[in-house]
Parts: structure tokens; C-alpha cells; sequence
């Protein structure tokens, strides 16, 4: 049963993007197919300091939450039974995974060592949707033309339009979608633009969250868009690198982008405290003249004791600290932030949030999640208090099938009123494997008003959905979502898409992902954001030529119905090379915009060269 909550009052950052990820599943014998409780299961990563353990229940069900980004192991150890290993499970923030695993008794003679034939990459869990962009997608694939930034990895999800304003997702005003650098809302405060950019050389993935989002999620009309930095390990490693684009057709101004740095991690106690840094000077030259930016990141992650970890971070006067910790005899994972988002020389967001979640039985399992959270935002002479709370509860009444409901309060203080926000979600894995989901949701949102003006989109949604891993890690996807809008800057009001997508995560040298989406955008007038039409293709190959030598080709293609059509289509190929140990040399040529079309504001045919020493 759960156990007393603490009273904890801390507030929260503006929207509770997750920043860690979970592991769930259930364990039964190989024999007789039933459950084992008492279990132990151990999840240990290199993007972790030291290990993480739960033990099964009578049911044999488990769950390891509060895990930073990564690839994990895990090890199964249960009385009367051979150990267990299963490796390879990929954790991203804000989604958890569920595997399904056998172990064999110890009369039976075989491998010590035994892999589930299809290691999950969906949330089974959830019916929240989005994309992951990975390490390894972003060094193989071209994305951002005149900075390598984290957004523009973003436009390549599904319902993701890069606009004039920002990113829109899923057919709502690019107002409505809040940036986050881990979990920190670096959103400008004055604009509700963008407001802080880092090289994609210190991320390690970018996450998008579209539709479905839980009641955990606050201040957001269409999504979230966070970037995930890297961090130390228990290995020293770093790089020195240089983007230079010195080429664009046809050449009617002096224009040229030039962007360099270095970036160091490691342990300065081996699974206890890590450190990372990183310096990046960004330069774009016109004959008006150079703007040059210095981004920088720190970070200190210290586990002072097992199931607790401290994280402190300063990324370009953006600083932050993050508590991840197992409290109450480990009945409640607790996961607390504060930060302070700094923006230009007048506005700035100070941000705080906690989160506690507790595991219980009742009927089946639950998952009850509470948390609030709050906000102070300013902007030359205009300020504002925003205030947050929420509870859902994820129910599972057998193992395959997965209701969320959950109610958020809002209080904005340049609005003046009180929001109520239910959302209801269902989950069902039909596979019963971890590697397929049915899915639908409603819920409502507001988005939260630029500091200068009152007005806010308020977005009613219902999404539903099915996915499914047809091969190995190949998931294929049928998803669709209504949308209706009041008070938008343009004046739509509903939305309709669907989209049929393809995406396989970088394994075995190669990756895939791609989307069709067909919409309507429906407004009291014509509206010019609507792009009934979008087709997504990203896709790279990389071939070993050699012991020490690989080559790498990756492209991204766009073709988005609009007034008029637009198709770009962006190339890069690479040659990574090993040098005497450890070092590594990265060498890469971008085309961007193979197509050299500048009708619709597409800007012309450009060249970037890149090159990278690491170890």
C-alpha cells in the first residue's frame, strides 16, 4: 500500500518534461511459466555512476524508474534459479519500457546468458507520443544550416513544422511549444520563442513530445521540445571540433557560418562524481557585419549514496540543480529541480519543481504520481507568478493493459484565473512482448501567455493510435489526432491529422525514419500555416571499409505542401577514422539544399565541412 506522502514544497520548472526514463517488466520461470517474486534485478549503464536495483513482486513485476539516458544492462538473480542477463535496452527521457523476460531454473542445463528475441523501443506503457533523436542521428544526419543547433533535429518528428515564429507541433501555434535543456524551460519569457540554442556536439538526444501528454505537463498547447546533454562517465572522454561553412549559391552577399570548441568528461571518483565541460564560439559573418556567440556547459553529477543522485549544471548562464533520489524505505521516487534561465540582459525565468511518484497494489498495480511547481518570469518592467499542481494515477489491472487519469491545476498571474486540466489516457499492449501499443487520449491544455499580452491558446485534444515493432527494432505506426483551438494568434480553429510512419533506431550500421502526415488546419479564415501534404525521410548508412576506417552517408528530405511546394534535401558523407588509441578522427562534407529551390523562402544551395578528434 502506499505509505504517507512526504510534505514536500519546492516548486517546479514550467512544464514537467522528464529527464530521466524507466525500465518496467515481469519475470517468470522458463518451466512452468509462472512469476517469480523476490528477484532481484540490477540496471546498470555507462551513462549511470554506480547501479540501480528492484526486486520482483508475487507477480513477478518490477520497475526501475529514474534512469538517465542511456543503454542498459540488466541482471536477474532469483533463489533457485540461473542468473540473467539481458543487455541493450535503450531508456530515453520521459519514457519507460517493459520487458518481458524468462529465467531458467537451476536443474536445467543450458547458457548462462538468454535475450528477449525483440528488445522493446516503444513506451508501451503510455499514450503519450514524440520521437527520439539520438547521438547517432545526429552525427550522421544534417541537420541545422546556419547554426548545428539541437531545434532543428526536432522538424524531423512526425507533425513538426519549422515556422517563421518556431516549431509547430501538431497543428498548434508555435506559441504553444516550450524548449527545454534538461528540464530546464529556456523558452523566452517576452516571446515565448526560443531562447537559448546549444551545439549539437554537447547533446546527448533531443526529444519531442507531441500529443497525449500527461497531467504532469503544465504551461503547453502542442509539445515539448528538450535536449538532453551529455555527461561524464567513468571513462575520460572529449573532443575538439569545427563546422565551417564557407559555401552558399548564389553568393549575393558575404555570408559565411564558422562554429568550433572542445568538450571534456570523466570521473574524478569512479562511480561516485563525474564531470563534464564543454566551450563553443558560434560565428555567422555578413558584409554588416559578425555576431559571435559563446556557448559553454558544466556539470557536476555526484551519487552521494545508492538510489540518490545530485546533478549541477551551467549552460550558457542557464544553471540548474537536480535531485534523483528513492526515499521512504524506496517507496517513493522523488525527482526535484531548480534552475534559473537567463534571457539576454532583461528577462530571465526562475524555475523549481517536484515530482514523487509511489508504487502500489490494489486491484492490480498503480503508479500514483503527484507534484507542484512554479514559476517567477520578468521582462523589463513585466512580471508574473505561475503556479502548478497535479496527480494522475497509471493503472494496470492485468499486465498488458494501462490507464492513466490524471488533473492538473494551473494559476497564471497575468491571466488571473484558475485552469482545470483533466486528461485521460489508455494504453494496451496486444503483443504482450513490450513491443506494441493501441493507444487513445483526451485531455486540455493552455499554453502560457507571452509576459506582453493576455491571450493564451486553449487546445482540447483527443489522439489515438497503434504501433507496433513488425521487425526487430523497425516500429511502424498509425497515428492520428483532433484538435480544437480557441483564441489562437491566427485564428484556427480545429485540426485533423494522420500519420503512417517508419522508423527504425540506429542498429546493425544503418537508421530510418520516416512519416507521411495528411491534415487540415481549419481556421475563421484561410490559414497560412496549413500544409495538408508533408512527407519525411531521414535515413544513413554507415559501411566498415576497413579495420580503422568507416564511411558514413546520411541525408534528410522534406516535402511539404504549401503555397507554393517546397522540397529540400540535405546530404552528408563521412570518413571516421582510427588513429593510434584512442584517438578517433571525424571528417564530414553537408550539401544542403540539393535542390537549390528558393521559391517560398527556401534558402539556396550551401556547402559545410566538418571535422572531429575525440577519444
Amino acid at each position: 500500500m502506499i505509505r504517507p506522502c512526504i510534505a514536500v514544497w519546492l516548486l517546479a520548472a514550467s512544464a514537467a518534461a522528464q529527464t530521466t526514463g524507466a525500465i518496467s517488466g515481469r519475470i517468470v520461470d522458463a518451466q512452468s511459466s509462472k512469476p517469480v517474486g523476490g528477484a532481484t534485478v540490477v540496471a546498470a549503464s555507462p551513462s549511470m555512476p554506480g547501479e540501480e536495483n528492484a526486486r520482483t513482486d508475487a507477480q513477478g513485476e518490477f520497475e526501475i524508474g529514474l534512469l538517465p539516458p542511456g543503454v542498459y544492462t540488466l541482471n536477474v538473480q532469483a533463489e533457485a534459479h540461473q542468473s540473467f542477463t539481458q543487455d541493450g535496452l535503450a531508456v530515453h527521457a520521459g519514457r519507460t519500457i517493459r520487458v518481458y523476460l524468462s529465467i531458467d531454473p537451476e536443474k536445467v542445463t543450458g547458457a548462462p546468458f538468454r535475450f528477449v528475441q525483440e528488445p522493446p523501443v516503444l513506451p508501451a506503457t503510455s499514450a503519450q507520443t514524440g520521437a527520439v533523436i539520438s547521438r547517432e542521428q545526429l552525427e550522421l544526419i544534417p541537420y541545422g544550416r546556419d547554426e548545428r543547433s539541437f531545434e532543428p533535429a526536432a522538424a524531423s518528428a512526425p507533425g513538426v513544422l519549422p515556422r517563421p515564429l518556431g516549431l509547430e507541433i501538431l497543428g498548434s501555434p508555435a506559441s504553444g511549444t516550450r524548449y527545454r535543456i534538461d528540464g530546464v524551460d529556456v523558452t523566452d519569457p517576452a516571446s515565448n520563442r526560443q531562447g537559448r540554442r546549444l551545439v549539437q556536439q554537447f547533446i546527448q538526444e533531443v526529444n519531442v513530445e507531441g500529443a497525449a501528454l500527461g497531467a504532469s505537463y503544465g504551461r503547453v498547447a502542442g509539445g515539448v521540445v528538450q535536449a538532453i546533454t551529455r555527461s561524464g562517465g567513468n571513462e575520460l572522454h572529449g573532443s575538439a571540433f569545427l563546422d565551417w561553412m564557407p559555401i552558399e549559391l548564389p553568393r549575393r552577399t558575404l555570408r559565411y557560418n564558422l562554429a568550433g570548441g572542445a568538450e571534456l568528461g570523466g570521473p574524478l571518483a569512479r562511480d561516485s562524481l563525474w564531470f563534464y565541460g564543454g566551450f563553443a564560439p558560434v560565428l555567422m559573418a555578413t558584409r554588416s557585419g559578425v555576431q559571435t556567440e559563446y556557448q559553454y556547459i558544466g556539470k557536476l553529477t555526484l551519487r552521494p549514496a545508492q538510489g540518490q543522485l545530485l546533478s549541477f549544471a551551467a549552460i550558457s548562464d542557464d544553471f540548474s540543480l537536480h535531485y534523483l533520489g528513492d526515499l521512504l524505505d524506496r517507496t517513493a521516487q522523488v525527482e526535484a529541480m531548480t534552475g534559473w534561465h537567463r534571457q539576454g540582459s532583461e528577462a530571465d525565468s526562475l524555475q523549481a519543481r517536484v515530482q514523487v511518484a509511489h508504487l502500489a497494489e490494489l486491484l492490480g498495480r498503480h503508479r500514483f504520481a503527484w507534484g507542484v511547481e512554479g514559476v517567477r518570469d520578468s521582462a523589463g518592467n513585466s512580471s508574473r507568478w505561475y503556479g502548478g499542481a497535479f496527480a494522475e494515477d497509471t493503472w494496470s489491472p492485468v499486465q498488458t493493459l494501462f490507464l492513466d487519469g490524471g488533473v492538473r491545476l494551473e494559476r497564471d498571474e497575468l491571466v488571473g484565473k484558475t485552469d482545470f486540466l483533466p486528461r485521460v489516457g489508455v494504453a494496451w499492449d496486444f503483443s504482450g512482448r513490450g513491443v506494441s501499443r493501441a493507444y487513445a487520449f483526451v485531455g486540455r491544455f493552455f499554453e502560457s501567455p507571452e509576459l506582453a499580452s493576455q491571450r493564451r491558446t486553449r487546445e482540447h485534444q483527443l489522439a489515438a493510435g497503434v504501433q507496433s515493432q513488425i521487425f526487430r527494432d523497425v516500429v511502424a505506426g498509425l497515428d492520428y489526432v483532433h484538435k480544437d483551438f480557441r483564441d489562437a494568434p491566427d485564428g484556427r480553429t480545429s485540426y485533423d491529422g494522420a500519420t503512417l510512419s517508419l522508423a527504425k533506431p540506429f542498429s546493425a550500421s544503418s537508421l530510418l525514419q520516416a512519416s507521411y502526415t495528411l491534415s487540415s488546419l481549419q481556421g475563421s479564415g484561410p490559414v497560412a500555416a496549413d500544409a495538408p501534404n508533408v512527407i519525411k525521410l531521414d535515413a544513413a548508412y554507415a559501411y566498415e571499409w576497413d579495420a580503422k576506417t568507416t564511411a558514413t552517408l546520411g541525408t534528410s528530405l522534406r516535402v511539404i505542401e504549401g503555397s507554393p511546394w517546397q522540397a529540400t534535401m540535405d546530404v552528408r558523407a563521412g570518413i571516421v577514422r582510427a588513429l593510434t588509441n584512442p584517438y578517433v578522427l571525424t571528417v564530414t562534407a553537408d550539401v544542403l539544399n540539393l535542390f537549390d529551390r528558393e521559391r517560398g523562402g527556401t534558402p539556396p544551395l550551401a556547402g559545410r565541412f566538418s571535422a572531429r578528434l575525440s577519444f
